[in-house]
């Protein structure tokens, strides 16, 4: 605001009792900015992931610490259904060492050589030595009878003179887009350990190879996706050549796309060609684009509204936000439970005790945070309150919130999707972006292919080798 002029005693006095009214109105005006941008100030409460939709890694040394686990809640070691990882007893080991005892027995027996028995046994995992194997191809030349020269044929990738094989290929571009090691450092990784440096431009080439051979995979999750009955939406920002792209990722337990685009929004989706053909269940965030794809039924993140409750909360301190946090965890519980049971959906009569109580937690707050209406002569929607936005969201798209409670398919939140997010975010940490738009669009079709592979319980490495022995 720009400072009042304060008028003097002799201004007061030459001042007419309208212009003195005046002054009076505007000071009031004036007071009641002041008094309105205080309470915002003494209201506002710092933005964290714990009650936003920022990533945890804007809290920077700020960041809270992690919320103590209740008594009871969970107990020590694996929770029910985590798959655990056991060293296994292998049955047929590949090499076997017999300990023969040492010495002479106290009656000066030498114990080399006589019969025993096995007693206590144990196995130890270890990995080989890591060394090349260099091979070396001939081919041979035969003249039949007619005069006619035949030629034997190379295998795919073996071209003149040294060149690399389809498993050390493959190794490669795991550790950059499997594993996310730099490529200065994977050629230094393989120096290590085989003796053999690539430059860094190979490996770029090898990944620029990779994704040409993945392409039909690639294309296959993606039909895989527009066929599914349920899938996970997101979408967050990257740097492709110094400038913001859109990284766009679907993904199901079984498949996982990734695409980026230029532009964020419907122009972006259009040229995923997911959400153009989808005809299933979408979950996702309830930013705008998503809502004009009308043959898909949408379902919104509740993490995304728990959190956000979570702000209004700390900023409040009212019940609306309280309550409406709880019956929507309440609610996950007893889907959670039912579930457990083997039930598809809760009963009746709980759906409509947990609606109920939504319904008047959602109108307690529009009470407290009512809707402006529009404002005469003006066009469009007039500014809200950000309680007011999330309060009418929640009234609004009620069956998107709550459609997890009666569709056993459709999930609470939408974190398989943001977890598809998450490992790009370790991406562009260690490489801080794409040089090019190629590039990133070869690492899209590889880590979609490898993603798919880890949910499928395929060995991505494995898929790799064999896209380079095809060629």
């Amino acid at each position: 605001m720009t400072k009042l002029p304060r008028p003097s005693q002799a201004e007061l006095d030459r001042m007419s009792h309208a212009e003195k009214d005046a002054l009076i109105l505007k000071l009031f005006d004036r007071l009641e900015g002041y008094e309105r941008r205080l309470s915002e100030l003494e209201q506002k409460i710092e933005k964290t992931s714990r009650n936003s939709s920022q990533p945890p890694s804007a809290d920077g040394l700020k960041r809270p610490a992690a919320e103590p686990r209740t008594r009871g809640d969970k107990p020590n070691g694996g929770q029910p259904g985590h798959r655990g990882i056991t060293r296994a007893w292998v049955e047929t080991p590949d090499e076997v060492v017999e300990l023969q005892p040492v010495g002479n027995g106290n009656c000066g027996a030498v114990l080399a050589g006589l019969p025993g028995m096995v007693g206590e046994r144990r196995q130890q995992i270890e990995i080989p030595e890591p060394k090349v194997i260099v091979t070396e191809y001939r081919q041979v030349v035969v003249t039949c009878s007619c005069g006619r020269v035949h030629r034997g044929e190379f295998p795919v990738g073996v071209t003149p003179y040294v060149s690399y094989g389809p498993r050390l290929k493959a190794y490669a571009v795991g550790l950059v887009q499997g594993h996310f090691v730099a490529l200065t450092r994977t050629a230094e990784v393989l120096a290590d350990q085989y003796g053999v440096r690539p430059s860094d431009g190979t490996v770029q080439h090898w990944v620029q190879q990779a994704a040409v051979a993945l392409q039909p995979t690639y294309e296959a999750s993606r039909q895989a996706l527009v066929a599914s009955a349920v899938v996970h939406f997101d979408e967050s920002g990257v740097r492709v050549n110094g400038q913001t792209h859109w990284l766009h990722v679907a993904g199901t337990v079984d498949h996982a796309f990734y695409t980026i685009h230029p532009k964020r929004g419907q122009e972006a989706m259009e040229a995923a060609g997911i959400l153009p053909q989808f005809t299933g269940q979408a979950v996702h965030d309830h930013w705008k684009p998503y809502w004009g794809y009308d043959a898909v039924t949408h379902n919104l993140c509740n993490a995304h509204h728990l959190r956000e409750l979570r702000y209004f909360e700390e900023a409040t301190g009212h019940y609306w936000p309280i309550g409406l946090r709880q019956v929507l965890v309440e609610g996950k519980c007893k889907v959670q439970a039912a579930q457990a049971e083997g039930k598809t959906a809760l009963d009746t009569d709980q759906v409509e005790s947990l609606l109920a109580r939504y319904d008047t937690l959602v109108a307690n707050g529009v009470k407290v945070f009512p809707e402006r209406p529009p404002m005469p002569g003006r066009q469009g929607r007039p500014k809200q309150e950000p309680a007011t936005n999330l309060l009418i969201r929640l009234r609004d798209f009620k069956n998107e919130v709550w459609r997890f409670l009666t569709d056993g398919r459709v999930p609470f939140d939408n974190n398989l999707a943001e977890r598809l997010v998450r490992p790009v975010k370790v991406k562009l940490k260690v490489a801080g972006g794409f040089r090019a738009l190629g590039g990133s669009e070869a690492f899209c079709i590889i880590r979609s292919v490898w993603e798919t592979n880890k949910r499928q319980g395929i060995n991505p490495f494995h898929t790799l080798r064999l896209a380079f022995e095809r060629g």
